[in-house]
């Protein structure tokens, strides 16, 4: 996290703000205090957006009646 004066932050703000994508946070500290936060804003990506990473997970069958998983998680449990 950078950090920087409140005089600086005056200064240099849009330089600031623009590095912002890059930096993450900002601390604005005025008379060795911290006084201020400022961190970028993320897009949220909506789920129509979303491309799968691997074609593993689409692909991977599904388990068989045979297969007890949670019974067998549940058998494990003290």
């Amino acid at each position: 996290m950078q950090t920087v004066t409140l005089s600086e932050a005056q200064k240099h703000l849009s330089e600031l703000v623009r590095d912002l994508a890059h930096e993450g946070e900002l601390l604005i500290t005025d008379a060795n205090q911290p006084v201020a936060q400022l961190s970028s804003v993320t897009r949220r990506t909506s789920l129509h957006n979303l491309e799968p990473k691997s074609i593993g997970a689409v692909l991977r069958p599904f388990p068989s009646p045979s297969d007890d998983t949670l019974g067998e998680l549940l058998d494990a449990t003290p």
